[in-house]
């Protein structure tokens, strides 16, 4: 559940505008892992809760149970949300930008609202990850017309919108954290141990031997290992799971309390330190192709 990262959190991870030049790695990688690791993420939150369901039964995880996990949750779920991804990205490129179309839909912003519940639709009705789907869809898109000057207007549109969501969760989310201080919960050394071990240890070392097989600088490693703010999304993956009726109570709310924890600091910490940890970089960073971005 904390897998997801938010660089939305955090705008001065996030590659540029498109058609506006090279991008360095840490940049591009950030943002590519912020846009997959959502979808990329719900196969291991399903084998959570096909554990807990096992036990719950008084039964043992079975090789057949895992067996039937990866088969469903991993390969045929993955693979269908890329292949609705692709389809919905170069389908509707294919309407926007052609000649009958192109007057009337050009100068609309909102192509990325119909381009996101298009594919998440068709991604959940097909039983596949929505979130992956729409990341693909937005990335075949891109690749369309990728020097079309459409795709910047479609950038400002998307960045204004994610900034208002964003504003409007994360007041709901100062809400929620003050009701649970006004409520008397009782936060504990443990629960700061194993936050910041996840926060400080966890991913920075996962992500570090991640990126041990590439030819990049350590400094740009430690970067980007380093970096990633917690995302909005580990709270929808902690409720999603905790509403299959298979956890108790005392370890929900344990589980609440870290993760938001988890995600403040991160807010906090990464907040502050990301332009530092960026500049770190050497200025002789591989720069990524801008019709990829």
């Amino acid at each position: 559940m904390l897998a997801p990262t938010d660089p939305v959190l955090a705008s001065s991870i996030q590659v540029g505008p498109p058609n506006t030049g090279g991008e360095d790695t840490p940049r591009f990688t950030l943002t590519s892992e912020a846009g997959l690791n959502d979808g990329l993420a719900f196969p291991f939150v399903y084998l959570a809760i096909k554990i807990a369901e096992a036990f719950s039964e008084g039964k043992t995880f079975t090789y057949e149970m895992l067996w039937s996990w990866f088969t469903h949750d991993v390969l045929w779920k993955i693979g269908a949300g890329v292949v609705v991804g692709v389809l919905v990205g170069k389908l509707l490129a294919k309407v926007v930008f052609s000649k009958h179309t192109r007057e009337t839909t050009i100068s609309q912003g909102y192509v990325v609202i119909a381009l996101t519940l298009l594919a998440y639709g068709l991604a959940e009705y097909v039983h596949s990850y929505g979130f992956i789907a729409v990341f693909v869809a937005a990335f075949a898109f891109r690749r369309s017309e990728c020097e079309h000057t459409y795709h910047q207007k479609l950038h400002d549109f998307a960045e204004q919108s994610e900034g208002l969501l964003m504003s409007l969760v994360l007041v709901i989310f100062g809400m929620f954290l003050g009701q649970g201080l006004q409520a008397g919960v009782e936060l504990t050394w443990r629960v700061y141990i194993v936050s910041f071990t996840f926060l400080l240890l966890i991913r920075p070392i996962g992500g570090f031997i991640a990126l041990s097989g590439l030819n990049l600088p350590h400094t740009e490693k430690y970067a980007i290992s380093a970096l990633g703010i917690r995302g909005i999304g580990t709270l929808y993956y902690l409720s999603y799971a905790l509403n299959q009726g298979f956890f108790a109570d005392e370890d929900a709310l344990k589980l609440w309390i870290v993760c938001s924890i988890v995600i403040l600091t991160s807010i906090f910490i990464h907040g502050l330190s990301a332009s530092r940890l960026l500049k770190m970089t050497p200025k002789s960073s591989i720069k990524i192709n801008a019709a990829y971005i």
